[in-house]
């Protein structure tokens, strides 16, 4: 689960710089990083269901805590591509 989180967090700042570089607006970041980063946020949920699967956890509810990491991380991408756009 690692190597699939690094993987994850590694296309959300590629995602940020890449943004800046075609001039996405700010409004607009959110989409385009969960757009860019699909495979591997699917990959990285996939391995964080199994994790918890393997240790008893509740499938509804590792769904739900696994939604909940994905859209921390991306808001805080969010939220640095804001910073770095001047963006509020």
């Amino acid at each position: 689960m690692t190597a699939q989180r690094q993987e994850f967090v590694g296309c959300l700042r590629a995602a940020v710089t890449s943004a800046k570089t075609e001039k996405v607006g700010a409004d607009a970041f959110d989409a385009y990083v969960r757009q860019r980063c699909a495979p591997i946020e699917q990959s990285f949920t996939a391995a964080m269901l199994a994790f918890d699967l393997k240790n008893k956890v509740p499938r509804k509810q590792s769904a739900s805590d696994a939604k909940v990491q994905i859209d921390d991380y991306v808001a805080t991408a969010v939220d640095r591509y804001k910073a770095m756009t001047g963006a509020q």
